[in-house]
């Protein structure tokens, strides 16, 4: 598990749909996400701007988010 922040509002809106869309995507509070490591190739693939942040930098009781994926 990885957790990244968006570098734009664009970004992240773009982002989170596409993530839910190929797996779990968990919100986190100040607008970071954990997801798969392998998730952020859909990301890459589709030049979507983000970083990545140290994975303590919010205990596991403050996910605020989880969403399942959906088969379309």
């Amino acid at each position: 598990m990885v957790v990244i922040r968006f570098k734009t509002h664009g970004d992240e809106v773009n982002g989170y749909y596409l993530l839910a869309l190929k797996g779990t995507i968990r919100g986190l509070r100040d607008k970071l996400y954990e997801i798969n490591d392998f998730m952020l190739k859909y990301l890459d693939a589709e030049n979507i701007k983000y970083e990545i942040v140290e994975k303590d930098v919010l205990s596991e009781t403050e996910k605020i988010r989880n969403t399942p994926a959906i088969a379309v």
